[in-house]
């Protein structure tokens, strides 16, 4: 498993989280380019080392024959060559990432070993665009992805588009451990990539309330997010705490683009999921189908 790095650092800006190494998946669609621009904006801000693979999955050769298997490997490792190469010339990214082309037989026990044997601290990969209705998936091989990598994972549609102004975050909590854990990811990002930060909790509630009661416990749950902040963020950072009531999934959505967020921050438990935590059935729906990059932290 890798365990991603919280760094303490002397002065204001302890701890810091650190994303040494960060893993690009490509399938060479637009979405993974986009994956590949969002991963070089975060590593020049935390001098990461990109490396940037493409998996070979031969599980399909059993259609093949014998015979065929080998030159059929040749072919798409070449193709993947010619790729890649597009890819990295396109991006301007030539000579600051490490290429890989790897083989076996499905994309995620290959990508799970890059990630143990370089101490992967962020994966990142695109998905095929979300258009104009709701995504219901990510897709078999992404989906495998999102839900067995143990480090911090961000997913990229191809739809992003980038609007002038400063970056804008939107963390959202409950509270629980994974949250406070994931907190520290969100508030890293808010400050190295100088962008806008918004803390949301959703509170479930599916009954007509008074708006004073509303008002009390929007009072009470601000404090507490104010109080999950890191200490290195205390007196460092502005966020904006908001406090919204119905639906988890639906709030979350209608906060990413009120804001115009540029990255939605997840906490999720690792594991089976349990009563009163963030499910990966939520975690799930909000990748799919949120309007901006999602990384999700497990812990």
């Amino acid at each position: 498993m890798s365990t991603p790095r919280v760094i303490a650092r002397e002065g204001p800006a302890n701890p810091a989280v650190q994303f040494r190494r960060i893993l690009v998946a490509t399938d060479f669609s637009t979405g993974a380019r986009a994956a590949l621009d969002l991963a070089l904006s975060i590593a020049r801000n935390f001098e990461s080392q990109i490396y940037l693979v493409h998996a070979v999955p031969t599980g399909l050769l059993h259609y093949v024959s014998p015979e065929g298997a080998e030159e059929v490997i040749r072919q798409a490792r070449e193709f993947a060559e010619g790729e890649m190469q597009r890819l990295v010339r396109e991006a301007g990214c030539a000579g600051r990432v490490h290429e890989e082309i790897v083989s076996g037989a499905s994309v995620w026990p290959l990508l799970q070993e890059f990630v143990k044997s370089y101490s992967i601290d962020l994966l990142v990969m695109g998905t095929h665009g979300r258009g104009a209705t709701k995504r219901k998936s990510l897709g078999p091989v992404a989906e495998e992805i999102f839900r067995l990598a143990d480090c911090p994972v961000l997913t990229v549609g191809a739809e992003k588009a980038a609007h002038s102004g400063d970056t804008r975050i939107l963390f959202a909590t409950n509270f629980k451990p994974h949250a406070e854990f994931a907190a520290q990811f969100a508030y890293a990002l808010e400050r190295e990539q100088h962008a806008k930060i918004t803390v949301l909790h959703v509170v479930e509630d599916e009954r007509e309330s008074p708006e004073g009661a509303h008002s009390i416990v929007r009072d009470f749950m601000v404090n507490r997010m104010r109080r999950g902040m890191p200490l290195s963020c205390t007196g460092n950072c502005e966020p904006e705490f908001q406090v919204r009531f119905g639906d988890v999934n639906e709030q979350i959505l209608q906060v990413a683009r009120e804001e115009q967020s540029d990255l939605m921050v997840l906490g999720m438990r690792s594991g089976k999921d349990v009563a009163g935590q963030l499910p990966s059935a939520i975690a799930y729906k909000l990748v799919c189908q949120a309007p901006c990059p999602v990384l999700t932290i497990r812990r």
